[in-house]
């Protein structure tokens, strides 16, 4: 087994994969010599990014990566990215979770957006506020945000009875289609309703320099569509406790 170490120039790339974020500094290139199902020897190449974190001197190896298997964020000479690279990056974190059966931390993923988005801010990247272009073609901040939630009932057996999803939505001149995490599991109205008010909660923390709401939007026939109106009639008022709670 041979390695070769290949490093980049700048400007460089920021890269998440398994949950991580790194500054790509180099390639290392694995050889290796394999058996094939025919029997004979063929060379098999890995590609595993070397990345430099914030709060680390030098290069860590992704060992359990492929560079195939890695997304980029943004260059070091950028760093900002759009609400729906932060929506992916989430996704890729959830599915992470359900892949090692850790059914309870996908299940408090919405609340703990400060904390993520804390993340890519330690390496100096910004989250860009989605823009609305009017008719005349003047650029505003979005206010509105609309989220359309999909529920399914689980497979029996499942650790929770129902899932809750957000899907892609069209919203109307004045809205702005941005994809917010509120992908969970629960059991009950109450629990829904619990986990979506908090999911609530941390966006508005985590943007509170921002002036916006957001709705929930739901398809016909929504068995909880009693839960998102009665949350829809209370954004503004859990956006303002939110307020009032750093406050203190």
């Amino acid at each position: 087994m041979d390695t070769q170490i290949l490093k980049l120039e700048s400007p460089r790339e920021y890269i998440y994969c398994n949950g991580s974020i790194g500054l790509h500094i180099a390639t290392m290139i694995v050889y290796e010599a394999k058996v094939n199902d025919e029997g004979d020897y063929e060379l098999v190449t890995h590609s595993h990014p070397v990345v430099k974190y914030a709060n680390r001197p030098g290069g860590t190896v992704w060992n359990r990566a492929e560079l195939t298997d890695c997304h980029v964020l943004c260059r070091e000479d950028n760093k900002r990215i759009t609400m729906e690279q932060f929506h992916e990056f989430l996704t890729e974190i959830g599915f992470i979770h359900l892949e090692d059966r850790d059914e309870d931390i996908n299940l408090h993923m919405a609340l703990e957006i400060p904390i993520w988005k804390g993340m890519l801010e330690r390496d100096g990247i910004e989250i860009e506020w989605p823009m609305i272009t009017k008719r005349n073609g003047d650029k505003e901040p979005t206010r509105l945000i609309n989220v359309t939630l999909g529920f399914k009932e689980n497979p029996e057996g499942s650790k929770y009875k129902y899932s809750c999803t957000d899907l892609p939505f069209v919203g109307d001149e004045d809205e702005y289609d941005v994809p917010l995490y509120f992908s969970f599991e629960f059991d009950t109205k109450k629990n829904l309703k619990a986990d979506l008010a908090n999911g609530l909660r941390a966006y508005y923390r985590a943007f509170k320099n921002h002036e916006f709401e957001i709705c929930f939007g739901w398809y016909t026939d929504c068995e909880f569509s009693d839960v998102l109106e009665e949350l829809n009639s209370k954004t503004k008022e859990i956006r303002l406790e939110c307020f009032e709670d750093d406050d203190v």
